[in-house]
């Protein structure tokens, strides 16, 4: 349970928004699924570590998981367009 809680502090302290500073509109719209892939994996680290804390080994919390995997393979690809589009 503390890690999961650690993890959840730590995504909510690292992954802030990026900011728009100007620029082509490429970049503004890297700059918004950036945005939008921290708000999914924060949603849903929270919907896992919830499912964790209330598990009490009768869930694996596998939908979760997968879910969150998703959320971070999402993320990737955010931070790679927006490394292309805005760097």
């Amino acid at each position: 349970m503390r890690l999961a809680v650690f993890f959840l502090f730590t995504v909510n302290s690292f992954a802030l928004p990026l900011a728009a500073l100007g620029g082509p509109e490429e970049c503004q719209e890297a700059i918004e699924g950036y945005n939008a892939a921290v708000n999914e994996i924060d949603y849903r680290l929270k919907k896992y570590v919830g499912c964790l804390s209330e598990s009490q080994g009768q869930d694996d919390c596998y939908s979760e998981f997968r879910r969150l995997k998703s959320a971070q393979s999402d993320f990737e690809s955010a931070v790679s367009d927006y490394q292309s589009e805005c760097e």
